[in-house]
């Protein structure tokens, strides 16, 4: 009824007895080549919940960027070609290094990492979403508690009321706007 398997120098046989034990031990004792794990991990995308989320929130920024830009009365120029291509430029870039690195950390055995690391743009980009629905004066209060939960199990830093991009260099991020004196 048991047989003895030898794959690659292991043996085992009769102290496993189910079936999916015998299965797991043919799976954890076959190599796979690294190729084939990495496409299998990048074919998965397509059905992973946090790569669908991380891709309807970059969606859901950029509409509500261009909506933004069109119907707020607190933006001065209001629509901008140059802050549109800069914006749809930095979010096909994310994109592109999210959608590649994620599958990469989950091949070689980070899981956590790669997880975080999406967990954590979705927080930018729900901050950057509410910025623009503040904006233009569409207030989500219900969405406050959920962001600063968020902040506080991912560790970065919360949105601030004070905080203008344009005080900031886009490439560095040094501050060049006006510094207070003491």
């Amino acid at each position: 009824m048991f047989k003895e398997y030898r794959i690659q120098g292991f043996s085992y046989g009769r102290h496993l007895e189910r079936e999916w034990e015998r299965n797991l031990m043919h799976l954890l004792l076959m190599a796979l080549p690294y190729h084939e794990v990495a496409l299998h991990q990048a074919a998965k995308q397509i059905d992973d919940p946090l790569i669908v989320g991380f891709t309807l929130l970059v969606l859901f920024d950029i509409g509500s960027g261009i909506v933004k830009g069109l119907r707020s009365n607190h933006t001065a120029t209001r629509t901008n070609s140059t802050k549109g291509t800069y914006g749809l430029a930095k979010n096909f870039i994310l994109m592109i290094g999210v959608l590649a690195f994620y599958p990469y950390l989950i091949s070689i055995g980070f899981d956590y990492v790669a997880q975080v690391m999406v967990l954590t743009f979705c927080y930018q980009y729900l901050v950057s979403i509410v910025e623009n629905l503040n904006q233009m004066d569409i207030q989500v209060p219900w969405l406050s508690p959920i962001i600063d939960s968020l902040a506080k199990a991912l560790n970065v830093a919360k949105a601030q009321d004070d905080y203008n991009p344009a005080d900031f260099h886009k490439i560095t991020g040094d501050y060049k706007g006006n510094k207070e004196e003491k």
